[in-house]
């Protein structure tokens, strides 16, 4: 898992928050909705800016987008990338091959054009050459698009079973994009909670 840290701009609410803690405003207070608040939706940003990039659904992505909330004991939150490598047969242009909602026992019969896989969102698939082939794996039963070495690997075995490029791997690549949009959402949502906490703890007749 990656994980990466978003923070308000303490010169721009510095006024803010002397004016909420002068009348009684609980800071951590604040932070901890703040962070909770803010949290789904980077998640979103995020899932969307991965999706620019890799042919995968926002649900998928949103799956290996997984948030910690903040408490009063922890008073941090975090959004970790999946970092473990997608099999490549995830981006099958086969919606069978390619769905998570099948244990598989034995693999598909070979496409009569071969194996095409589809990484980017846009642009043409791209076909695999004739040493590819599907294979079940054995503990998960996922369905893998592998090829046989040339030679044994460091273990001794004879088989790759390929990857695409993990969540995390992708999310490097645009977070430059992210992250400044992140803060400028956590610092709306530390300036709505301190008006939410003084609504509460001064409530209008």
């Amino acid at each position: 898992m990656i994980s990466y840290n978003v923070s308000a701009n303490k010169e721009q609410i510095a006024e803010a928050v002397s004016l909420f803690e002068f009348v009684g405003g609980n800071t951590t207070d604040a932070v901890r909705i703040a962070i909770n608040k803010a949290a789904p939706k980077v998640r979103t940003m995020a899932s969307s800016a991965i999706r620019s990039q890799v042919r995968l659904k926002a649900a998928y992505v949103k799956g290996k987008l997984t948030i910690t909330k903040a408490t009063r004991l922890k008073l941090s939150g975090a959004i970790r990338a999946d970092s473990r490598g997608l099999l490549l047969s995830k981006f099958s242009t086969d919606t069978k091959v390619s769905g998570d909602k099948i244990g598989w026992i034995l693999p598909p019969p070979m496409p009569a054009q071969g194996i095409k896989v589809k990484v980017k969102p846009s642009g043409p698939s791209k076909p695999l050459s004739s040493d590819h082939f599907y294979m079940v794996l054995p503990n998960s039963h996922a369905l893998a698009i592998v090829r046989r070495r040339a030679t044994p690997g460091p273990k001794g075995g004879k088989i790759d079973v390929l990857y695409g490029p993990s969540v995390s791997q992708v999310f490097n690549t645009v977070r430059d994009d992210v992250l400044p949009v992140a803060s400028d959402v956590y610092q709306a949502q530390l300036l709505d909670a301190m008006r939410y906490i003084l609504t509460k703890k001064y409530p209008t007749e």
